[in-house]
């Protein structure tokens, strides 16, 4: 668990800039539900093509995600964003700006997996959901979903 959380805080640290340090988690606060004020943070973890996306992001655009994910995401992911339908059915969305951070969650984990981060382009090819909904048909995203959990499960003797 301790490797987990230090390589966790190790891709964080590296996808948002090497000059800063890795996030705080957030402090209690009188605008939070009164029962996510009580529960540990959700940890964040990334597929490896959001990894990629997050460090394509400009700097202002970068730092605008890391603040959704450390206030928002991670205290209340399902309280902050909206359920996605159809073939994306079990994600959700979280808007900023004009980008969006498309995210499974696993409560029973206290893990929020951020799949995809891009900008909303309705009905061009380079749209955030449509690249997403490709990306699934070929398999790919169940793989990366698959490596990122794989370290929650117990370690076989």
């Amino acid at each position: 668990m301790t490797t987990t959380l230090r390589l966790a805080g190790f891709l964080q640290q590296q996808m948002f800039s090497a000059d800063e340090q890795t996030p705080k988690q957030p402090s209690s606060s009188a605008s939070l539900p009164e029962e996510a004020r009580h529960k540990p943070p959700f940890e964040l973890r990334y597929t490896s093509d959001a990894g990629t996306e997050i460090k394509a992001l400009d700097g202002s655009v970068r730092n605008q995600l890391r603040k959704v994910l450390e206030k928002k995401l991670a205290v209340d992911p399902e309280g902050y964003g909206l359920p996605l339908r159809g073939t994306l059915a079990g994600y959700w969305k979280h808007q900023f700006g004009s980008h969006r951070v498309i995210y499974r969650t696993y409560p029973q984990h206290r893990v929020v997996v951020v799949c995809s981060v891009g900008v909303r382009k309705q009905g061009d090819a380079e749209d955030i959901y449509r690249q997403l909904e490709s990306v699934a048909k070929t398999g790919r995203l169940a793989e990366q979903l698959t490596s990122v959990l794989k370290n929650l499960l117990p370690k076989k003797p």
